[in-house]
Formats: C-alpha cells, sequence, structure tokens
C-alpha cells in the first residue's frame, strides 16, 4: 500500500492553512471581540498562520519548503512559467530583499522560540505582521495553480481547483463572517 502524500497538495494544504488563518485572525482582531475564548481563537489563527508560512517559506532544508517542490517540479513543456522565487514574493509585496530578510527571520524567530519551542525567556519586542504572510501564501498559491495550468496545457491529466484566490479570499471571509455573528 503507497501511503506517500502528493507534495502538490501538501503545498497546497499549507498555503490555504496559511491564508485562512491570516483571514480568520485578521476578521476577529478587526472585529474587537473581547471575550476570552475569541482572544484564544485569535491566538490560534495567528499561531496556525506563522507555522504554516514557515512550513512552506522557512528552511530550505525542510521537506515541505516551495524551493523542494520547484526544484523536483519538472519545467511543463512549452511553458512560459518562471520557476518560483524569492524575487517573486519581493516584487509582489513590492519591497526590498533586505526587508524581506528581515521579516523573514522575524517569522522563523516567533516560529522557533515562541511557538515551536516555547523559549519565555526570549524578549519579542513585537510579534510579526501577517500581512505578508498572507499576501506571500496566496502569491505562492497562484503560482501552484499556473503550474498546475501548464502542465494541463502539455497533456497531462491534472485536475485542478476551479477556485480562484479571489474566490477563496470570499470564502475565508465568509465563514468567518458567519462564526463571528
Amino acid at each position: 500500500m503507497n501511503n506517500r502524500i502528493d507534495p502538490l497538495e501538501v503545498q497546497f494544504g499549507l498555503a490555504h492553512d496559511c491564508i485562512r488563518a491570516c483571514i480568520y485572525g485578521n476578521y476577529i482582531a478587526k472585529s474587537n471581540i473581547k471575550k476570552d475564548a475569541w482572544l484564544s481563537i485569535l491566538d490560534m489563527c495567528y499561531s496556525d498562520a506563522i507555522i504554516s508560512w514557515n512550513a512552506i517559506f522557512e528552511a530550505n532544508s525542510q521537506n515541505s519548503h516551495w524551493k523542494k517542490l520547484v526544484m523536483k517540479a519538472p519545467a511543463p513543456e512549452r511553458s512560459t512559467l518562471k520557476p518560483f522565487c524569492k524575487t517573486m514574493i519581493i516584487e509582489y509585496l513590492e519591497t526590498t530583499e533586505t526587508e524581506w530578510d528581515s521579516y523573514h527571520a522575524m517569522m522563523v524567530d516567533i516560529r522557533n522560540n515562541r511557538l515551536a519551542h516555547f523559549n519565555h525567556l526570549k524578549d519579542i519586542a513585537e510579534p510579526p505582521n501577517i500581512t505578508w504572510a498572507l499576501h506571500s501564501a496566496y502569491l505562492y498559491r497562484e503560482w501552484l495553480l499556473s503550474l498546475l495550468r501548464a502542465y494541463q496545457k502539455s497533456g497531462l491529466p491534472i485536475k485542478i481547483s476551479e477556485t480562484t484566490g479571489k474566490e477563496m479570499l470570499t470564502i475565508f471571509n465568509s465563514q468567518i463572517e458567519e462564526i463571528c455573528k
């Protein structure tokens, strides 16, 4: 029996987890809900966003890192699809490499010191804003869809989600609105 999980499924799952957690967390934070349960849920969303983002973007050595997929993914024939890279993220976020590297370091630091190993002795002045996590995960998901479409065009029988990125954002926003009413 083959229990191997498709790496593309893993990548989509992590991207969706990150995006959903960012949207849910952002909605809860903007709603200014004061009840303890919602503050705990907000904390869980923030933690999930950081952990899933780190699974995709943290260390090159991780099996779930985007570079592992990009290096293993054969280029579709006759495709103009550019390989996913850090430059794409920097351009999409309209930032600099230095700012991205600083953000990346903060996200890795908060994951390592607070979420994964809970080093309560390490002072974290301000936790990272998850807006860039949302946008970089969104960009990556869109690139993954482009990769699958390129494979489809080259003749591979691949089934692709017809849910666009904007539709996915609308779905996640509707879900959290419904729950928070």
